[in-house]
Parts: C-alpha cells; structure tokens; sequence
C-alpha cells in the first residue's frame, strides 16, 4: 500500500523555502524603498491623494499587482537559481505556501509595509503571478 502523503514528503522544501526567503527579502526592500520615496514626495503631493493610493479600488489594484509581481518573482528565482528543483503543479503549489508562511513570519515583525504583506487580496496576486509564469510547469 502507497503512502497518501509520499509526494508531500519528497518535494523539495529548503529550496522552496530559501527561494520564498530570498523573494520575500527582495520584495520587502523595494517595499521599503517605495515608503521612502513615498515619504519624501508627500510634500508635493497632497494628503488626498496618498489616501486613494492605500484605500479604494487603486490600492486593492497596487497590491494585487505588487503581490502578482512577487509570484513572478518566484518563479524567475526558482528557475534561474534553483535549476536542479523540477517545477510542476505540485512544487508550485508548495511554493505558494512556503510564500505564505514566510509573509505570515513577515508580518509578525515590526518592518514597515506598504503593499508586502499577508491578506486574502494579496494571496490571490501572489498566486495569480506565479501560476501565469509557471504556467508551461503545469505538468500532470
């Protein structure tokens, strides 16, 4: 009788995990730069307008494509660092959760965020990005 859970066991989880850290670490820095540079252009624009960009329809828009953009992100990372990890539906999968687990910890530490973090909105741009790049992975 097979194990239910055997391909679980046998996909690659430190790489998974070292690629979601690596993806994480370079989303936050360019977060961080963003607030930086947000923070010095708020003396030309008004308080009016960095309002529409956190709340309503231009926020939600930023970060479902800021979080499409760090799926991406995770693909191009695996493929060309991790190349000896083979990429399929279920590796893909598993990214998306160590993805989550990592911004999950993220939040947990008092760093500054903009559009990196962890919400249903943002889970749903991640794997959107990630499942378009690694669409030609998609094998059953």
């Amino acid at each position: 009788m097979r194990d239910p859970l055997w391909r679980v066991k046998t996909l690659p989880w430190i790489p998974l995990i070292q690629n979601a850290l690596l993806t994480v670490l370079l989303a936050t820095a360019l977060d961080i730069a963003l607030i930086f540079l947000l923070s010095a252009m708020l003396t030309v624009w008004s308080e009016g307008t960095t309002a529409l960009l956190q709340g309503g329809i231009v926020g939600l828009l930023l970060q479902v494509l800021a979080a499409g953009g760090m799926g991406v992100l995770a693909v191009e990372l695996m493929e060309r660092f991790f190349r000896f990890v083979r990429l399929d539906a279920a590796s893909l999968w598993a990214l998306v959760g160590c993805l989550a687990l990592v911004l999950w910890v993220k939040s947990l530490l008092p760093i500054p965020s903009l559009l990196v973090g962890m919400s249903y909105v943002q889970l749903v741009g991640l794997m959107l990005g990630l499942f378009s790049r690694g669409r030609s992975h998609w094998r059953w």
